[in-house]
């Protein structure tokens, strides 16, 4: 084989092997091909996904199973940095838990009541526990089981829908409907039982001032907004989001005392890494020019 030849040959076995590369999925790519209440897109390191059971994006046991799955894969997977939940159905975020799974059959009676996590609150524990930033984009009702996954991520935007009347948060029907335990740490524990006692809805602008949702905006810009949202968070180190995250979430279940050592050792162990020393060098060069130029200014 003459040597141009061999060259052609071999920048076409290159380009095979970088294409071969550039189209292999990864186990949480595989995965999501298979969900049926789930369908995931990416941009990027951010991964959006829309929870799809039409008519009304009712919560159920099976899409509870492909929620629960992402999130341990989504875990794992190093090209997601951030991830951005909403509705595939139209004016539906998730309406709430599909009642029709309650229904005791004909002469079945209810098991004794058992003080253990049912799978949707285990699932939930997950999400929230997810070493990476959550963003709820709040596109319709969002309703008991609904309301608490967005409750269970780190932002929430939502619809704001004007004088058209789509887009209200459902806090509560039911003494006992999603938002009881989560809620109170956001709002307080007395407008929290003011509205989920009284089963009242409140609309996205109540959202906002109760600080429920970080933001509402026109439903043709809830993505746009979530995207901006996601990109500046991507940007940011991967560990020190997940050490916040961390501190912040464990902060809630212990002793303010505790809660500073754990402050204190996640610090001293991110400032132990190379990114850290790169990032901090950086910045006091940064400074000492800034510094620098300064002199001989007037006070």
């Amino acid at each position: 084989m003459k040597a141009p030849v061999r060259a052609i040959a071999l920048a076409f076995a290159i380009l095979a092997m970088v294409s071969a590369q550039a189209v292999a999925a990864s186990p949480l790519d595989e995965a999501m091909k298979g969900y049926k209440y789930l369908r995931g897109e990416r941009h990027g390191p951010i991964l959006v996904i829309r929870f799809y059971n039409p008519p009304t994006n009712l919560l159920s046991a099976p899409m509870t199973g492909e929620i629960r799955d992402l999130v341990h894969r989504v875990d794992a997977d190093a090209a997601t940095r951030v991830v951005i939940f909403t509705g595939g159905v139209p004016d539906y975020f998730i309406q709430h838990y599909d009642t029709s799974e309650m229904l005791l059959p004909p002469g079945v009676t209810m098991p004794p009541a058992q003080f253990a996590l049912n799978a949707t609150d285990r699932t939930y524990l997950e999400l929230e526990a997810l070493s990476k930033p959550t963003i709820a984009a709040i596109n319709g009702h969002a309703q008991g089981g609904g309301l608490e996954l967005a409750l269970a991520c780190d932002f929430r935007l939502i619809t704001d829908p004007g004088e058209l009347g789509f887009g209200e948060i459902t806090l509560g029907m039911l003494p006992a409907a999603g938002g009881t335990v989560r809620l109170p740490r956001l709002i307080g524990i007395a407008r929290a039982k003011e509205i989920i006692m009284l089963g009242r809805n409140i609309d996205a602008a109540t959202a906002v001032r109760y600080g429920v949702v970080m933001k509402a905006v026109p439903p043709d810009q809830l993505m746009h907004e979530s995207m901006q949202l996601a990109e500046r968070l991507a940007a940011f180190s991967p560990a020190a989001l997940k050490l916040i995250k961390k501190v912040m979430d464990a902060s809630f279940k212990m002793p303010l005392e505790d809660a500073l050592k754990l402050e204190d050792h996640s610090f001293e162990a991110l400032m132990g890494t190379a990114e850290a020393q790169r990032l901090v060098k950086r910045y006091v060069e940064q400074n000492q020019r800034w510094n620098a130029s300064q002199e001989g200014l007037p006070p």
